[in-house]
């Protein structure tokens, strides 16, 4: 005798099978995958090496989309969309085109400090990768980002692609184009970061009354290496905005070093002028140890980085 039970659960468990397919097909054929831009930066690693610096990701939230993402997601209208646990972000190896990166418009406080010094309204704002702008951001389309606001990741890098395209025309139009060929991928990034981050007029001043008198361009020009990497060393008149200045002109003279401070007086002054101002910190220790980290990542000579490291810990012991 057949035992018909088995025979009817069977088929019970075929039909919610097809059923469950028919479902999942329906919902995939209502709702795409969703498809998200992704910009392709002219130069990479520098955009790597300015993103670390800048620290962008500490002003961002990823959220679940409900359909394409959008350019711009007022303050207000952020409070509708979820976002995404950490706990799921920390399990995925990248992000699926279901979900989206924010970077929010805010005030930095090294902006407010250099403002405040300066005696200007504190009304600099930060969005992504170090992008400013009065009162606002600017985005394509007229479209405004207000404090609070946030741009989507797309958003975000085409600004900074931006910038960094204009920061290799500034370098592009202060020396030569033997000069410019002549740089060296890490020296260039190098330049490109310190550009994003001071003012092209003070790397155009020539100074008789200084120990170097040329200018951070002219050094460039003539393949000084030398002196140049010793004038990565523009400091605000803001002392509390020194050491993570101080921080950046160290990791960006390792970088244009490949690894190394070059046997140089100058070179050698400012590397230790950097370093003085971090020891100042409690907490130079970690500050050194991700200086280390960030130049590490970027991709230089270990064996040069490695006897930096040790020239380091021989200065401090001092």
């Amino acid at each position: 005798m057949v035992n018909i039970g088995p025979l009817r659960n069977a088929k019970t468990y075929l039909k919610a099978g097809a059923l469950a397919m028919l479902v999942s097909a329906a919902t995939c054929i209502k709702k795409p995958a969703l498809t998200k831009d992704v910009i392709e930066f002219s130069h990479p690693q520098a955009a790597m090496l300015i993103k670390k610096l800048e620290a962008g990701d500490r002003h961002c939230a990823t959220i679940y989309l409900n359909g394409e993402a959008e350019r711009l997601i007022t303050k207000k209208e952020m409070r509708e969309y979820k976002k995404v646990p950490q706990s799921i972000l920390d399990t995925l190896k990248t992000l699926p085109d279901t979900m989206e990166v924010y970077y929010q418009v805010y005030k930095g406080k090294a902006d407010q400090y250099i403002q405040k010094q300066l005696k200007k309204k504190n009304n600099l704002l930060t969005v992504g990768h170090g992008n400013t702008g009065r009162g606002y951001i600017s985005l394509a389309g007229g479209r405004k980002a207000k404090e609070g606001d946030y741009i989507s990741q797309y958003s975000a890098d085409s600004l900074f692609n931006q910038a960094l395209n204009q920061k290799d025309s500034i370098l592009r139009g202060n020396i030569s184009k033997k000069a410019y060929k002549r740089l060296k991928d890490n020296e260039k990034d190098a330049i490109l970061s310190y550009l994003y981050n001071v003012n092209e007029t003070l790397l155009k001043k020539h100074n008789d009354s200084r120990a170097i008198p040329e200018s951070f361009f002219e050094c460039i020009e003539r393949g000084n290496k030398e002196i140049a990497q010793a004038k990565f060393n523009v400091m605000p008149s803001a002392k509390a905005v020194r050491t993570g200045l101080a921080k950046r002109n160290l990791i960006q003279m390792l970088v244009y070093g490949n690894g190394q401070i070059y046997k140089n007086e100058h070179a050698i002054n400012n590397f230790h002028d950097m370093l003085d101002i971090i020891a100042q910190k409690p907490d130079a220790k970690r500050r050194l140890e991700e200086i280390c980290k960030i130049v590490e990542q970027y991709g230089v000579n270990k064996k040069n980085l490695e006897k930096t490291k040790l020239e380091i810990s021989e200065y401090l012991s001092k």
